[in-house]
C-alpha cells in the first residue's frame, strides 16, 4: 500500500524538525508583516495536499531563535503522523504507513559505518 500512495520508498529519509534551515523554508512579507514558512506536503488524508507551516517573525530574516520556534511548531504539528523528506521536499505521513514500508528508511544526516 505504500508504494502504491506515496511512490519509491528509496527516495524518503526520516526527517528530524530539528534540521530545518534556509533551504527548507521560505521568508514571506505579505501585508507589511514577514513570516517564516514551512511548505510541505500533507499525505495523511485520502489525497497529499500542500500545506504550511508559518509564524510572524521580527525582521527580514530568520533568526536562530525563529528556526527552533519552527522546529518546535513541525514536531507538534506531525502529531501523530510522521516526517519523511524527499530530496528537498519535506512530507508528513501516517505512522502506520511508514511502519508496514519494506525497506527501512534512513535518517537524514546519517553516516554510513564502514
Amino acid at each position: 500500500m505504500f508504494k502504491k500512495a506515496y511512490g519509491c520508498m528509496s527516495n524518503f529519509k526520516l526527517f528530524d524538525p530539528d534540521s530545518i534551515d534556509e533551504t527548507l523554508s521560505r521568508v514571506v512579507t505579505h501585508g507589511g508583516n514577514t513570516y517564516l514558512m514551512f511548505p510541505y506536503i500533507n499525505g495523511t488524508g485520502s489525497m497529499p495536499t500542500m500545506e504550511s507551516i508559518s509564524f510572524l517573525i521580527q525582521g527580514a530574516t530568520a533568526t536562530v531563535a525563529d528556526f527552533l520556534t519552527m522546529s518546535a511548531l513541525i514536531r507538534k504539528s506531525g502529531g501523530g503522523a510522521q516526517w519523511l523528506i524527499e530530496f528537498n521536499t519535506p512530507w508528513l505521513l501516517p505512522s502506520m504507513d511508514v511502519a508496514r514500508s519494506k525497506r527501512p528508511i534512513e535518517r537524514t544526516g546519517a553516516t554510513r559505518e564502514k
